[in-house]
């Protein structure tokens, strides 16, 4: 039987890959929670303004406060060219 010469390299980077799938999914709660909170101050200034039911409108502009910056940051990363460098090249353009 022979042992993995790698194992405690291997228990560190699973626990990495770990903490940052936790991480994740942090993230995604607090802003889950940041868009309902949000749809709900809108729906409340809606129906105090304008009369609009507070429920739909509270709908609608959670999932509008969850969507819309969701599609941003995905047209953000089907636009980066894979493999291109983002950084700034203007000392290359002069050379």
């Amino acid at each position: 039987m022979t042992e993995d010469p790698h194992g405690g390299t291997r228990r560190v980077v699973e626990r990495a890959i770990w903490r940052l799938n936790v991480l994740e999914y942090m993230m995604l709660g607090m802003a889950v929670a940041l868009a309902l909170g949000g749809g709900a101050l809108v729906a409340w200034i809606f129906k105090t303004s304008f009369g609009v039911p507070f429920r739909p409108s509270w709908v609608t502009a959670s999932l509008l406060l969850f969507i819309i910056p969701g599609l941003v940051v995905l047209g953000r990363m089907w636009r980066k060219k894979p493999g291109a460098d983002r950084t700034d090249n203007r000392a290359e353009e002069r050379e």
